[in-house]
């Protein structure tokens, strides 16, 4: 999950140009809290995305734009509540600013950091990902296919992203025999009375169930294991649908 942050606190984190009236000299006022006649090095002027983390719990509640030089020690606390956590919650470097100078962060409930070794930790909770493929339709039936992919719980730990240097890597620390997947494809004729717009589920007055098909995986496979399994069980629907059930496993899948 990235997401462009609002970069609301950018008057203090990048240099702001002011002129002196007594001198019409430039003044830059640079990230780490210095000033000075001359534009800002790289180092002073580089921005990146920090952690906002409650000591106590390690959850991750947001993440800000800060100064890589004022905040990059990860030495800094936030002196007012933000995002639910108190005074006091810890400032960490969660990611670099990518070369257009955009910054995403990741948190949530289920992101936290581990203050003793330095990583942040992500957990994928149990995940249902539902697609509907339009078959046919006409104004007094439609024919609609429902693939659903059912994914477990994964584990995942990560440092810096260093979104700079397209250097983005996150570590499986859950394994992989305890994870499963359930993929299933339902097809059902839906039947609408006659009307000038096309019949659609939503509008319908019945159903008849045509295909009904499920396959399951006990653990992580290839996606050369999964197009197999599914050949060789003769489940044609989801075969047609396989591109789409495999960038629905995203992750799950073994590369």
């Amino acid at each position: 999950m990235k997401k462009i942050l609002n970069i609301l606190g950018i008057i203090l984190l990048l240099p702001i140009v002011s002129t002196s009236i007594a001198n019409a000299e430039t003044i830059y006022h640079y990230g780490d809290g210095t000033s000075g006649t001359t534009p800002p090095t790289p180092t002073q002027a580089a921005v990146g995305g920090f952690a906002v983390v409650n000591p106590e719990t390690g959850i991750v509640h947001g993440v800000i734009t800060g100064s890589v030089a004022h905040f990059g020690n990860n030495d800094k606390t936030m002196n007012h509540e933000y995002a639910s956590c108190p005074v006091g919650c810890i400032i960490v470097q969660q990611s670099t600013a990518d070369q257009h100078g955009n910054v995403s962060g990741i948190y949530g409930p289920s992101i936290t950091y581990d203050q003793s070794r330095n990583v942040f930790q992500s957990v994928v909770l149990n995940d249902n990902r539902t697609r509907t493929i339009l078959e046919s339709a006409s104004n007094s039936s439609t024919i609609e296919t429902d693939i659903d992919v059912f994914v477990s719980e994964r584990v995942y730990e990560f440092g810096l992203l260093d979104y700079q240097n397209n250097q983005v890597n996150f570590t499986e620390i859950a394994p992989r025999q305890n994870t499963n997947a359930k993929i299933s494809a339902t097809t059902k004729e839906y039947f609408c009375e006659e009307s000038a717009l096309l019949c659609s589920s939503n509008r319908s007055v019945s159903s008849n169930t045509l295909i009904d098909e499920s396959v399951s995986f006990s653990e992580r496979s290839t996606a050369v294991q999964v197009e197999t399994k599914i050949i060789a069980e003769a489940k044609n629907k989801i075969r047609e649908q396989l591109s789409l059930i495999l960038t629905m496993l995203e992750r799950w899948i073994i590369d």
